[in-house]
């Protein structure tokens, strides 16, 4: 009778091994966490320079304090410093459609940028030394994405209270079917 026995096992040494070290992984924690805040940042001046129902921009220091709005104005403060903008309260809704717009225009090419860098780096090219790197920015680009879907959550609920429930479950159901579809068919690609 042969022998049905496998005649060779499988060693450790033949399973990939990721050469990622502890401090870079750290150091991409914090560079991820520098890069969300940057385009935090970025994204609250663009709104602060360019949002035309703005008509004013306070920036004081820690000593005084701020001016009350009032029953006119809405106020709004970046997170990141003590400078607030003020807008009429009656073209609320104009300001928040100008913010969404603005932030739209900012984020969605940098997500898609991200996107095809992470993408370029880890499954094209396989290029280990910006590996972990590219985990940074893309979860950068990934936290001003949902911090866009956020606003444009908001501004569908408030502006079109009766199809808002609609258009977000549409909008849910398109993004994470694309994403579903795209990442399985890369899972097949690579086996």
């Amino acid at each position: 009778m042969p022998n049905v026995l496998a005649t060779q096992i499988a060693s450790p040494a033949d399973k990939p091994k990721h050469k990622i070290s502890v401090l870079g992984v750290i150091l991409t924690i914090i560079l991820a966490v520098v890069v969300i805040i940057l385009f935090e940042r970025v994204m609250f001046d663009l709104n602060r320079l360019a949002n035309p129902v703005i008509e004013q921009t306070v920036s004081q220091d820690g000593n005084q304090g701020y001016y009350g709005a009032g029953p006119y104005y809405v106020t709004e403060k970046s997170s990141l410093s003590s400078t607030r903008i003020y807008y009429p309260r009656e073209r609320t809704e104009d300001y928040q459609l100008y913010r969404l717009l603005l932030h739209a225009a900012f984020v969605l090419p940098i997500f898609l940028l991200m996107f095809l860098l992470y993408y370029w780096v880890n499954l094209k090219k396989r290029n280990q030394n910006w590996h972990v790197v590219t985990w940074a920015y893309m979860a950068g680009a990934s936290w001003v994405l949902l911090h866009l879907i956020g606003q444009t959550g908001s501004y569908v609920v408030a502006a079109y209270k009766n199809a808002a429930i609609y258009i977000i479950l549409v909008f849910l159901a398109v993004i994470l079917t694309a994403l579903s579809v795209f990442l399985q068919k890369k899972k097949v690609e690579n086996q």
